[in-house]
């Protein structure tokens, strides 16, 4: 009970996004999950400082090397350091994860809100969206990178055009809520604008979801990434992607298993990370828990 009224005067004078900061801290596995991001993120941009040797460098003198002080890692089929192609491997995830969370966010809420707010474009905008939505996410990606080009920027494209149906229904269902508050009401009946309106009432208060989406989606792009490298249809040879990276060692699994597995590894906790925080913020930001 202490605790509970401690909180209620901690509440006062706080802002929204305060108070989630104070719920998101009392989740531990998210406040790691949190540092740990923020440290790789850190990796990627310092990766030039960080790397031991260049990614790319090639020393046949160094083929397969197991992991030792010299090579923490060990080294591939071309003598290239694996510590230092992991390292600059979190660029590729970072950049790929984020662009494409951004790129569809932006698309799905323009749609997600246009059909909420204009009755008459809600019916076309869902229904082709949610046809869009039925085609299986590898079958789609597949289809798209092979007529596009398999590179990074049409990965992304791909990547993001998947996942804006999901920002789409997530915009209209909390624009078709929100359009109704007393406050809307007031807008529209003192003559505010339809942008006016959607900027400064509507989209503000409905930014807590799309943040957690974007959190937790962001693992999921990164996953259906690697899946894209792994099979020759996202990043290409000599980058150094953790997905294209477990393709390229997954022959030498039984005599070195390293190689893989350790980029592997960096995948799964990156994406972890990204899911623990996404239920962190989903926890924080539910205003029936402020």
């Amino acid at each position: 009970m202490a605790k509970k009224d401690g909180y209620q005067k901690e509440k006062l004078g706080r802002s929204q996004f305060q108070l989630a900061w104070i719920r998101l801290k009392e989740n531990k596995f998210a406040l790691v999950s949190l540092y740990i991001i923020i440290a790789i993120i850190l990796i990627a941009i310092f990766a030039p400082l960080l790397a031991p040797y260049d990614y790319a460098a090639q020393n046949y003198d160094e083929i397969l090397l197991f992991p030792s002080l010299k090579h923490p890692f060990g080294t591939d089929q071309f003598g290239r350091d694996i510590f230092s192609r992991v390292i600059y491997g979190t660029r590729y995830s970072l950049v790929i994860g984020l662009c494409t969370m951004i790129f569809s966010c932006i698309l799905g809420v323009f749609l997600g809100t246009l059909a909420a707010y204009y009755p008459k474009l809600d019916n076309p905008i869902m229904r082709f969206l949610d046809i869009f939505g039925s085609i299986p996410d590898m079958a789609l990606l597949m289809c798209l990178v092979v007529i596009m080009g398999s590179n990074m920027r049409n990965m992304i494209i791909a990547l993001a055009l998947y996942y804006t149906p999901g920002y789409a229904r997530l915009a209209r269902a909390k624009v078709l809520t929100l359009r109704n508050e007393e406050y809307v009401e007031a807008s529209i009946a003192l003559g505010a604008s339809d942008a006016r309106i959607l900027l400064t009432h509507i989209l503000p208060n409905a930014v807590a979801p799309l943040i957690v989406r974007f959190t937790m989606s962001t693992g999921g792009s990164i996953l259906e990434a690697a899946g894209l490298s792994f099979i020759g249809l996202g990043i290409q040879p000599p980058k150094p992607e953790w997905g294209l990276m477990i393709s390229q060692g997954r022959g030498f699994l039984s005599t070195n298993w390293y190689y893989p597995i350790l980029p592997g590894l960096c995948i799964v906790l990156l994406s972890y990370c990204l899911n623990y925080l996404g239920d962190g913020l989903r926890d924080a930001l539910d205003p029936r828990l402020n």
